[in-house]
């Protein structure tokens, strides 16, 4: 569990908007960074279709979509970074979802 702006996230919650939408894939990672004197957090989502990176509009319509997805679920605002098919990396064994940015500039 994570707290951000003193809500309690889950990376289930996240997973489960990602896996509702058909446009992304299931590899996705949470990035935890440090806004000021305040954790935030971003998310990262594979596209299943590199042809979507053709038109920036649909592009940006399907990252609206999720971005808006995921404040219902949430309860707040978190940026969403859609990217390349396989550009996440993979892992044997579990996945790493969560990814600790902060104290990294």
């Amino acid at each position: 569990m994570l707290k951000i702006h003193g809500v309690n996230i889950f990376p289930s919650q996240i997973e489960s908007v990602l896996m509702d939408i058909k446009e992304v894939g299931p590899h996705y990672q949470i990035l935890l960074k440090k806004h000021g004197f305040m954790d935030g957090i971003e998310v990262k989502v594979e596209l299943l279709d590199s042809s979507l990176l053709e038109s920036f509009k649909e592009l940006e319509s399907l990252e609206k979509r999720v971005r808006a997805r995921l404040r219902i679920v949430l309860s707040i605002d978190v940026p969403v970074h859609l990217v390349e098919p396989k550009s996440i990396e993979r892992t044997a064994g579990k996945a790493l979802r969560v990814v600790d940015l902060r104290g990294k500039d």
